[in-house]
């Protein structure tokens, strides 16, 4: 299996670029999602969605988007994606200023699902979404990255295809 095309350039975010710019400056949160089978039998759906600023950001998530700006927001992405059986997952990406606003964010009471449990070997925290009826979500900070995946499938299978989009 490939690689992710969102692990692989999050890697090279945090092991070549420096956390108080560097490369990173340069990576957008657009070019981290994975493409059409990067995740085997995994296809976007519909266009990449994006802000640069923060009222961009609140035309798609209205009212959440205050999290993103009290910590730093500086762009976003995100993109549907369907899998078999009609199964769809999407990822969404918060570029923060800085390494330490995206931890704040992440540790921010606000962000933090309930209940939620620890996920070691991904980025420089991670965590298990449990609290949805119908959906497991995945959420981990890298660097100056805050990243979502939510797949609108709550049971094993689907919490390992969320796992695969954030490895």
């Amino acid at each position: 299996m490939r690689i992710c095309i969102l692990t692989l350039s999050l890697l090279l975010v945090c092991c070549g670029g420096s956390t108080s710019g560097g490369r990173d400056r340069s990576l957008e949160p657009a070019d981290l999602l994975p493409e059409d089978d990067d995740i085997q039998g995994w296809r976007r759906s519909g266009e990449v969605r994006t802000a640069s600023d923060p009222d961009e950001l609140y035309s798609y998530i209205d009212g959440e988007a205050v999290l993103y700006t009290d910590h730093g927001f500086e762009s976003y992405a995100s993109q549907l994606y369907t899998g078999p059986g009609g199964v769809e997952l999407e990822v969404a990406v918060y570029k923060q200023k800085s390494p330490e606003d995206a931890r704040a964010l992440y540790e921010d009471p606000r962000v933090v699902p309930s209940p939620s449990r620890a996920l070691e070997d991904i980025g420089d925290a991670a965590r298990v979404d449990e609290g949805g009826l119908f959906h497991y979500g995945v959420e981990f900070v890298r660097g100056r990255f805050f990243v979502r995946v939510t797949v609108q499938d709550k049971t094993e299978d689907g919490l390992n295809t969320a796992l695969l989009f954030a490895i």
